[in-house]
C-alpha cells in the first residue's frame, strides 16, 4: 500500500513548471532565442525570465499573461493550459511595508496642505472681521467728535444776523442806487460785436461739375482729364451725384437711358446708346 501512495506522489513531484515547460517546448521545436525576439518583439532577458519563472521584473501582471500567452501559442502549446500554472508572485513583506508607508506619507502630506489652507482661510476672515469692527467704531467716534462743533457754530449765526441788521441801507437809498445800472446793461448792448459774415469760396474756373441723376438703379465709372476717378460705383434709383474735375471726362455708364446728366449746370442730351449694354462717352460730347 506504501508503495502505491509512493508512485501516486512521484508523478505530482515530476510535473514541470511553467518556465520549465516553456523551455522543453523551445527546446523541441529547435526554435532560438533570436527568432523568438524578433517574432514577439520581446528581449533575450524577458524570455530568460519567463523560463525560470521570474516574473517580477516584467511588468504588471497583465503584461506577464500576455508575455506567457504569446510566447505559449508560438511553440505550439495550448495557452489556457500554460496559463493554468501560472502563480502571481507575492510581494515580499518589506516592499509592502514601504508601500503602505508612502501611502501613508502622501495622505498625512495631503492633509497638512488641507489643514495650511484651512488656516490661510481663517485667517483671511478672522482679519477682515477686525478690520471692519475698527473701522464701525472709528466712524462712530468721528461723528460723535463733530457733533458739539456743529452746536458750538450755531449760535455764531445768531449772533452774526442782528450786526447785519445794523448795516443794512434804508429804503430811499436803494431805490436812489437801483436806477444806476440800467445805462450799464444799455451801454453792454452797444457795445456788442457783430460778426463778420464768411465770405464765399471762389471756384476754380479750370474746374467742372457735372451732376447726374439716377432714375433707376445704375452703374458709373467717370474719369476727369487728369485721368484720375472720380466716381465709382453703383448708384440707386433717385440719388443725385455730383463731382467735379478738369474735362474733358471720359463715362462709362449701365443704363443711360435712366441718368439725367448736366454740365456746368447745361443738359446734357446723350446720344441712342444700345439698350442693356454699357454706354461709353466724353463730356462734353464729342461729335
Amino acid at each position: 500500500m506504501n508503495q502505491t501512495m509512493k508512485e501516486q506522489e512521484a508523478p505530482e513531484q515530476e510535473q514541470p513548471s511553467l518556465g520549465q515547460t516553456l523551455a522543453t517546448a523551445r527546446q523541441n521545436a529547435g526554435i532560438s532565442f533570436a527568432e523568438i525576439e524578433s517574432r514577439l518583439k520581446m528581449t533575450h532577458a524577458q524570455l530568460t525570465k519567463l523560463e525560470q519563472d521570474d516574473y517580477q521584473g516584467l511588468g504588471p501582471e497583465t503584461f506577464v499573461r500576455g508575455y506567457i500567452k504569446n510566447y505559449a501559442a508560438l511553440l505550439g502549446l495550448n495557452p489556457a493550459e500554460v496559463l493554468a500554472k501560472y502563480q502571481s508572485p507575492e510581494l515580499p513583506p518589506q516592499k509592502k511595508r514601504m508601500q503602505s508607508f508612502s501611502r501613508r506619507t502622501h495622505k498625512e502630506a495631503h492633509d497638512n496642505r488641507l489643514m495650511m489652507v484651512s488656516y490661510i482661510v481663517l485667517a483671511i476672515v478672522l482679519g477682515s472681521s477686525a478690520f471692519w469692527f475698527w473701522q464701525t467704531n472709528s466712524s462712530e467716534q468721528e461723528v460723535v467728535s463733530e457733533t458739539p462743533v456743529t452746536q458750538l457754530e450755531t449760535p455764531a449765526e445768531n449772533v452774526t444776523t442782528p450786526a447785519m441788521d445794523e448795516v443794512a441801507l434804508p429804503a430811499e437809498q436803494i431805490n436812489e442806487v437801483a436806477p444806476q445800472s440800467e445805462p450799464q446793461a444799455s451801454e453792454a448792448e452797444v457795445s456788442v460785436p457783430v460778426e463778420a459774415k464768411p465770405q464765399a469760396v471762389k471756384r476754380d474756373p479750370a474746374l467742372s461739375t457735372v451732376v447726374m441723376h439716377f432714375n433707376e438703379e445704375s452703374w458709373v465709372e467717370m474719369f476727369d482729364a487728369t485721368q484720375e476717378r472720380v466716381a465709382f460705383g453703383v448708384k440707386k434709383a433717385g440719388y443725385t451725384m455730383t463731382v467735379e474735375g478738369k474735362a474733358p471726362f471720359s463715362v462709362i455708364l449701365g443704363k443711360h437711358q435712366a441718368v439725367e446728366v448736366t454740365l456746368d449746370g447745361k443738359p446734357v442730351p446723350l446720344p441712342a446708346f444700345t439698350k442693356n449694354r454699357l454706354a461709353k462717352f466724353n463730356l462734353p460730347l464729342t461729335e
